[in-house]
């Protein structure tokens, strides 16, 4: 019994000792992690100072692992939050994502860092970044792709015109070389008929000299004499005859001659038509040619107008109707007399002097007339006043974005030439307009306004004395190529 009680103090004893033991362990190994956490925050604040945002990134999620199990120090959370914040700034600024992905992991791990509003910015600005990147690769995927697609067109389109080519080419030498033997032949056969009659002629007179001569072995010297000068006179009368059929052989070969130039002047036409299908010389076919190819290059590209049914005849009568009308009440509420009328007659005479066809240069003709629709939305007394304030000057170039209550009547496939008519007439040539459009990229429609216009006011001003002459405005007009159209003004000076 007593050495039963022995032994169970001894278990006792054994195992308190083992409880102590393990709580020493313990109590050195949590003195142990505080101790390398401690270490592993100072050398994250010392790469933090160093600006390795990187690396103190590492050292503070080591931190961060070591006490997770727990409570994290406040001071650690401090730390790391400023680690993830200059972090992530860096990222936004290199776009280097390389952490994010580990950074977003680490938040939702400890959301007391996730919750800092800075952090949270930073995050919306990369993945907007992201998103942005990814976009742009897939436009400039897209841009690849449609560039291969043009050029693989270009290419088909090249091979076409030189296919035409070669079989023009070949048709044409095919032409020319039958024109040629026909020319040769004709030739060969007026030389050759005119030989014949030569020598039937020639032989015809020598044998009548023969006969002559043998019939008068017994005649006098006088008659002999007269027979000769008869002779010689055959003789001119025969080589007359002999210049004036080549003289008319070389005039029928002039004639074959200009039908064979006029022939590959033709078939040099139809080369160059075939071309220019071919190659998309001309932007519009269905809208009645009302652009040609190439802002600047007007209506060098441009097919001949298309002939109207007699629907679109009516229609086109009635818009030109319809913008006279309006262009009056304009005239009548900005106090200038006549201008739509004098301003869409010279852009009628530009736009067929620069090569646009008879149906677009009508178009631009209606819509010059009502382009300051905008004006009859504008106050009365504002479009009377002398002296405007800066404010009041805003409001009346507002009238260019005031059009469309305006041109209801306008048909649908005429309307993005009022459009610009209305919107751009205000522009520069260097970009200083109403809108800010640069050079090509104002249209044709608002070169050819902002040109008549302005010339039209220079010749027609209120105050008589501020008028010009022709050449005066003109002048005035050239001086200005940060303004006005060059090619434009260029053409006005010829026709007025």
């Amino acid at each position: 019994m007593l050495q039963n009680k022995m032994l169970l103090k001894k278990s006792i004893l054994g195992v308190l000792l083992c409880i102590f033991a393990a709580g020493l362990i313990f109590a050195q190994a949590s003195a142990s992690s505080s101790d390398l956490t401690k270490r592993f925050l100072q050398k994250a604040d010392d790469q933090y100072s160093a600006m390795q945002y990187e690396d103190a990134f590492k050292t503070i999620n080591a931190a961060l692992k070591l006490s997770e199990k727990d409570e994290i120090p406040g001071n650690v959370y401090l730390l790391a939050t400023q680690i993830y914040t200059k972090l992530l700034a860096k990222m936004t600024k290199t776009k280097d994502y390389t952490y994010f992905n580990d950074v977003i992991m680490n938040l939702q791990t400890y959301p007391k860092i996730n919750d800092d509003p800075q952090i949270q910015k930073y995050i919306r600005v990369i993945q907007q970044q992201q998103a942005d990147m990814k976009d742009a690769a897939r436009d400039a995927k897209t841009r690849e792709m449609m560039q291969d697609i043009s050029a693989k067109q270009q290419a088909q389109q090249q091979e076409m015109v030189e296919s035409l080519t070669a079989s023009t080419q070949e048709n044409n030498q095919k032409m020319l070389e039958s024109f040629s033997d026909k020319m040769n032949e004709s030739t060969e056969s007026i030389v050759s008929k005119m030989s014949e009659q030569n020598s039937t002629l020639i032989q015809g007179v020598t044998d009548t000299m023969t006969t002559t001569l043998d019939s008068m072995d017994k005649r006098s010297n006088k008659t002999i004499w007269i027979i000769a000068i008869g002779a010689g006179v055959i003789f001119v009368i025969v080589f007359i005859l002999v210049f004036l059929g080549i003289r008319a052989s070389a005039r029928s070969s002039a004639i074959q001659a200009e039908q064979l130039d006029s022939t590959l002047k033709l078939i040099a036409g139809m080369q160059q038509t075939n071309n220019q299908l071919l190659l998309g010389g001309v932007t519009d076919f269905g809208g009645m040619g009302l652009k040609s190819a190439g802002s600047s290059r007007w209506g060098v590209d441009a097919l001949p107008a298309p002939e109207m049914t007699d629907e679109e005849k009516s229609e086109l009568k009635q818009l030109v109707i319809d913008c006279e009308k309006l262009g009056s009440e304009i005239d009548a509420v900005t106090k200038r007399k006549n201008n739509s009328k004098n301003v869409s007659e010279l852009v009628y005479k530009l736009a067929m002097q620069l090569g646009l066809n008879q149906n677009s240069s009508m178009i631009y003709f209606a819509a010059s007339m009502v382009y300051d629709a905008g004006f009859l939305a504008i106050p009365q007394e504002l479009l009377e006043a002398e002296n405007l304030t800066d404010e009041q000057r805003l409001q009346l170039r507002e009238h260019v974005n005031l059009y469309e209550q305006y041109l209801g009547f306008v048909p649908r496939k005429y309307w993005e030439i009022f459009e610009e008519a209305a919107l751009y007439h205000h522009e520069n040539t260097d970009g200083s307009g109403y809108k800010g459009l640069l050079g090509a990229d104002i249209p044709q429609i608002a070169r050819l306004i902002h040109v008549a216009e302005s010339y039209n006011s220079l010749i027609s001003r209120r105050n008589y004395k501020q008028i010009m002459d022709k050449e005066t405005a003109i002048q005035e007009l050239e001086a200005k190529p940060n303004l006005y159209d060059v090619d434009v003004v260029k053409v006005l000076d010829a026709i007025v």
